[in-house]
């Protein structure tokens, strides 16, 4: 097989491990929602494990993308490609490594008792927006679509408003009893916002890769 040929095909095969790799890491944000609000410390585990995967993955794809750089000299488009893959593969590790981070305090704590039910509720919809988030963004990878792309900031604004409410009555809460479960409950909420941000990096990758504008590599 001619060189540039087999290049392309590899340039190809790294482009579409991002996309595995972004489900990987939604599917994980999702399951941590659930096992937080069901107090499930088996799923939690499971999310706890998928982060090898997620991992080796990033690995694999990080020792692939420097070779072809190294191998390859690669110009114009395809070096866009290359760096904006090195960008996101750093974003998606990092969210999911803020998965597991929330799957480590579910199995902690047990945030399903009555005094915390507002603030569960308001966790679940945190959780769930950051999965769609991620989600959105791998959309736009796998479209290479820059309309979807610029999107996913706007999309970033519910989220982080969402944020904002958990903190405001997590701040209202009282008793002592549920001082731990609050201050576990920021950190979570806190987590969830974090993997929203890596969301809205991922749609400046996408940008980049499509308008060749630096700028949207931070």
């Amino acid at each position: 097989m001619p060189m540039r040929i087999a290049f392309h095909k590899e340039l190809e095969s790294l482009d579409q491990e991002i996309v595995r790799m972004g489900a990987l890491v939604e599917r994980s944000t999702q399951w941590v929602t659930t096992a937080l609000v069901e107090g499930d410390k088996e799923l939690a585990q499971r999310v706890r494990e998928g982060d090898d995967e997620i991992d080796a993955v990033f690995l694999d794809i990080e020792k692939r993308s420097l070779a072809l750089l190294a191998q390859q000299a690669p110009v114009a488009g395809d070096l866009r490609l290359i760096v904006a893959i090195l960008r996101v593969v750093n974003d998606l590790e990092r969210a999911g490594d803020l998965a597991y981070n929330i799957a480590k305090l579910v199995q902690l704590e047990d945030f399903r008792e009555p005094g915390l039910k507002s603030v569960r509720a308001l966790v679940s919809q945190l959780g769930t927006a950051a999965g769609c988030l991620i989600g959105a963004a791998i959309d736009a990878w796998a479209a290479k679509d820059d309309k979807l792309a610029a999107d996913i900031a706007r999309q970033d604004d519910n989220l982080d408003d969402l944020h904002a409410r958990l903190i405001e009555k997590l701040v209202d809460l009282k008793g002592e009893e549920s001082l731990g479960p609050a201050l576990r409950l920021a950190m979570v909420g806190r987590y969830f916002e974090r993997i929203g941000d890596h969301a809205v990096n991922l749609g400046e990758r996408v940008r980049y890769f499509v308008t060749g504008d630096e700028e949207h590599l931070g």
